[in-house]
């Protein structure tokens, strides 16, 4: 992910096809207890400063289940608050709840005075309720608040590619690279649009200028490795993929990548392996399931 920090707080996820980065979904700010224009009588800030203290204990401890009644009270009592709806928006995410999380993200955007950082949760609550449309358009709106922001041009550039608007996608990551050069993922993004259109050659360098400064950064070895594979360097791309497992042994598209290799040079036994480990991972991969059937193997 790039290096210098953003506007926006930032997670890192696993890594997956450039894992996805949940800008402070679990960075909270700062309690915002009750007493000022929304303030009540002394009894119910009373008991709102209870509510409040019980909430964030419960989820200092990761107790969301239990934290989720004392949160909704906090809500109903100020709806504007923008502090509980946070609160609501990360609970709803740990609970799996993914409508109910976006919806609070939705309300966090329109309350907060700094909407930004509902981005990317957004998108990704969508995401996880298949609404790629819904989704989209989130990703669209992140960018619309904050135009220079080199993180919000990436996910709608990845969002983009994923779509298969690889002209638009092109667009945005080089937009990003000129405001963050060592964007590294912005970067790869290119190497994989070079990829789709035969320039495997560009891809590799562009990858491997990744990797002179994160030599075990599994997104750029698999770009690397899938370049080498397009190029004949059948050796070299099996180094690459086996580093990227060895620093990412759960990343689905390394155990394909390997798979379309062994079977390549006719070693069964370990495709059927490796498509295998990519279908446990990934249970819905058509690729790893279609891979596994021309090698005569059955999933497990």
């Amino acid at each position: 992910m790039h290096a210098a920090a953003g506007k926006l707080a930032r997670v890192l996820l696993p890594a997956g096809v450039l894992g996805i980065f949940y800008w402070g979904l679990f960075i909270s700010p700062p309690v915002l207890l009750p007493g000022s224009s929304d303030a009540q009588p002394d009894s119910a800030e009373s008991d709102s400063r209870r509510l409040a203290a019980q909430s964030k204990r419960l989820l200092r401890d990761d107790r969301y289940e239990e934290a989720l009644a004392p949160t909704l009270k906090l809500h109903e009592k100020y709806p504007g608050n923008h502090i509980y709806i946070w609160d609501l928006a990360t609970i709803y995410n740990h609970l799996g709840r993914p409508a109910d999380e976006a919806r609070s993200w939705e309300a966090y955007l329109a309350a907060a005075p700094t909407p930004i950082q509902a981005c990317p949760a957004l998108p990704r609550a969508y995401e996880k309720q298949n609404l790629r449309d819904k989704a989209f358009d989130a990703y669209e709106r992140c960018l619309a608040l904050e135009p220079k922001d080199p993180d919000a041009i990436f996910f709608l550039a990845l969002a983009c590619e994923r779509r298969g608007k690889g002209e638009r996608a092109r667009a945005l990551y080089t937009r990003g690279l000129a405001l963050a050069p060592e964007y590294s993922d912005m970067r790869l993004g290119l190497a994989r649009l070079d990829l789709r259109r035969g320039r495997a050659e560009d891809a590799l360098g562009a990858a491997e200028r990744v990797l002179l400064k994160s030599p075990d950064n599994a997104d750029a070895l698999l770009t690397a490795g899938l370049a080498l594979y397009r190029l004949g360097r059948l050796e070299e791309a099996r180094s690459h993929f086996e580093h990227g497992l060895k620093k990412s042994e759960t990343y689905a598209d390394l155990h394909i990548a390997l798979a379309r290799l062994a079977a390549d040079e006719k070693q069964y036994d370990e495709a059927i392996r490796h498509y295998n480990r990519a279908l446990a991972l990934r249970p819905g991969s058509l690729e790893a399931r279609d891979g596994l059937a021309r090698v005569g193997g059955k999933p497990r």
